[in-house]
């Protein structure tokens, strides 16, 4: 073989073993593998779902095995109960499962806000801040009414609505407990049995974009109790988080890299194709009202002075007790991404 011949095998047989070291991944590392827990068809299951399809997660060397979230099940006890490593939480939910001595963590940025909005009959007369009106214009015009929420009253999430009506100017509410479901809520509106319901990404879009309901207001915008308290993190077991904390990490990173492809113009049509398709969103009109809401409320770094202000903000609110008192440098876990 001729001199020239062996330097251009050895520097192909070089390079074809430096991508072997690389991996199908495209990582040098492998941070393991963890299941992740999220409710089937919901808004914020995207950036995870798109970090798994592009490869993100792959890229950190890490493999996730998403399952459902049981519906008649806590938060908390969904984690337990399936054993996963990965669910995203209310921090109202976070507090009261660790008073109540659950071991769990935050570990990782998910929703900055409570993203809800409250919806009406597309054909009722009450203000909406889309037709000009104020929000504490429409939080007054719902005095009286009947309420429809997401959750039992006397739950942390209804008490923080209420809490968050009343702020604003709302008196003498009757609340009706009409859940999360998105059938339900639109039957509760249609057939008269409350005047306004609580609604939530992608519900709310589903909603308003089929002319069913129109939305009068999004609570972010117009409560600090919504646009100022943390909303939901990604949380783990305690003790799963202790020993692997690079799963953690490679988890955090690859769902911030979901959310960073999503938030990118140029991959518009490919994530709105990948979102109809997890969702089951049929209608393309639906799919690009709940796109939108990703440009704001959703982050994978994690603050703890917020976490701490929410809990603060919850013992006034009575959502959570004075004791356990809660300090949010134990509960945060900063193997992920922190501010």
């Amino acid at each position: 073989m001729s001199p020239k011949k062996l330097t251009a095998l050895i520097g192909a047989t070089a390079l074809a073993a430096a991508l072997a070291a690389c991996g199908s991944s495209g990582s040098s590392t492998d941070a393991g593998s963890m299941q992740v827990m999220m409710y089937p068809s919901v808004a914020y299951r995207l950036p995870v779902i798109v970090a798994q399809e592009k490869g993100f997660f792959a890229d950190e060397g890490l493999s996730i095995n998403i399952i459902a979230q049981p519906n008649n099940l806590q938060g908390i006890q969904a984690l337990e109960a399936t054993k996963s490593q990965a669910g995203m939480m209310s921090t109202s939910t976070l507090a009261q499962g660790i008073q109540a001595g659950s071991q769990v963590q935050a570990f990782c940025g998910g929703l900055e806000v409570t993203q809800s909005s409250i919806v009406a009959p597309a054909d009722s007369k009450l203000p909406s801040v889309h037709d000009g009106a104020t929000a504490d214009e429409v939080f007054a015009a719902l005095s009286g009414l009947k309420v429809g929420a997401q959750t039992p009253v006397g739950s942390g999430f209804q008490v923080m609505f209420d809490a968050a009506l009343k702020q604003g100017g709302a008196s003498n509410l009757n609340w009706v407990n009409i859940g999360g479901s998105n059938s339900v809520t639109q039957a509760s509106l249609q057939n008269g049995s409350v005047d306004v319901a609580q609604s939530s990404p992608s519900g709310t879009q589903m909603l308003v974009e089929t002319g069913v309901a129109k939305e009068l207001v999004y609570m972010p915008d117009s409560s600090d109790l919504y646009g100022k308290l943390y909303g939901s993190p990604w949380v783990g077991p305690t003790s799963w988080l202790k020993e692997h904390p690079e799963t953690a990490k490679a988890f955090c990173d690859g769902t911030a890299a979901g959310l960073d492809y999503i938030n990118d113009p140029a991959n518009h049509d490919e994530v709105l194709q990948i979102s109809m398709k997890d969702s089951g969103i049929k209608d393309e009109k639906v799919a690009e009202a709940v796109l939108k809401t990703y440009s704001k409320g959703y982050s994978a770094d994690l603050s703890t002075d917020v976490i701490q202000k929410t809990f603060d903000e919850y013992v006034k609110l009575g959502i959570v007790k004075p004791e356990p008192a809660l300090d949010a440098t134990a509960i945060v876990n900063t193997v992920g991404r922190e501010q």
